[in-house]
């Protein structure tokens, strides 16, 4: 306002030896005389409003219900802003029935009742009406009865904002920075699903590892357990193959000592029979040369050995 002149205090109209706090306190207290003329001014303009809104002005019974929505000039009083804003639309007050659909929109959303109200928006916005231009940049930018679409949401927005509804630029700078959130989101999401997916690839792979390592193991394992087996069917083969040489060598040896035996008991019989006969052919002899003796006694008794001891022949 051209009646509230405040000056900054300035470092050059400070006394020498003055120190930096002093401008700060001097900047502190010119935030507060503005801040003050502000809330005064605010306070002012909603008595100003609340006046005509009470004589019936539509226009100041809407712009009394959007101060309760937003708090300027007065508590903030949702309550009182459908209140006000009620008041209006009963007057016929446009952008009053603009807002109560948008508030029914964000409740209930879009349904058999307040459909064609939506569809009479639209057909406004496209027309040029800069409210209903308006609103259907705020549905489209939050999803607001209709799929959320910010990038066309600020299309319309930019057509309110140019025809002077002041409250288009401050939405679209609030849309802007909502995408630029939901991007940075976006981006940190997909960075979040990528790190998960790494990860998650990475455990695969352990596992996969991990599995390889197992089967290998129990390939190892059996093959282990494959030349045990082996190994002891082998050392049970050879024991049973060196136990079966050992018996047929017993065995051949006791066909050895029984052959031998019965060899040697031959070889004993038939010396046994030789000697018998060697006797019984010297027995024979014996036999025949005394037979012979004495057939030679008798027929000369003195020409033997026995002659001198007999008297006949002397």
């Amino acid at each position: 306002m051209s009646d509230n002149n405040v000056s900054i205090p300035s470092s050059r109209n400070l006394p020498d030896g003055s120190s930096a706090i002093k401008v700060g306190l001097g900047l502190l207290l010119f935030m507060f005389v503005l801040v003050t003329l502000s809330v005064a001014q605010a306070n002012g303009l909603f008595d100003f409003q609340m006046k005509l809104a009470k004589k019936g002005n539509p226009e100041a019974q809407f712009k009394v219900g959007e101060m309760y929505e937003t708090g300027f000039g007065v508590k903030k009083d949702m309550a009182e802003a459908k209140n006000w804003i009620d008041k209006a639309a009963a007057q016929g007050h446009e952008t009053a029935n603009f807002k109560l659909l948008y508030w029914d929109l964000e409740k209930n959303g879009l349904t058999r009742d307040n459909k064609a109200r939506v569809e009479e928006l639209k057909a406004k916005a496209k027309a040029g009406n800069p409210q209903a231009q308006y609103y259907v940049g705020k549905m489209n930018a939050y999803g607001v009865g209709m799929k959320k679409n910010p990038e066309k949401g600020l299309e319309w927005l930019n057509k309110a904002a140019l025809v002077g509804v002041i409250a288009a630029e401050s939405e679209m700078v609030t849309v802007r920075e909502s995408i630029q959130r939901q991007d940075i989101a976006r981006k940190k999401r997909a960075e979040e699903k990528k790190r998960a997916e790494a990860k998650a690839r990475q455990e695969r792979e352990r596992k996969a590892q991990i599995e390889k390592q197992k089967k290998l193991q129990a390939q190892q394992k059996k093959l282990q357990e494959q030349q045990k087996a082996q190994a002891e069917l082998k050392a049970k083969q050879s024991k049973a193959e060196a136990e079966a040489r050992a018996k047929a060598n017993k065995e051949a040896a006791e066909k050895a000592r029984i052959q031998a035996q019965k060899e040697a008991a031959a070889r004993q019989q038939a010396e046994a029979k030789r000697r018998e006969a060697e006797k019984q052919a010297l027995m024979k002899k014996r036999a025949a040369d005394e037979k012979k003796r004495k057939a030679q006694f008798e027929s000369d008794p003195c020409s033997g050995k026995s002659a001198r001891f007999l008297s006949t022949c002397k």
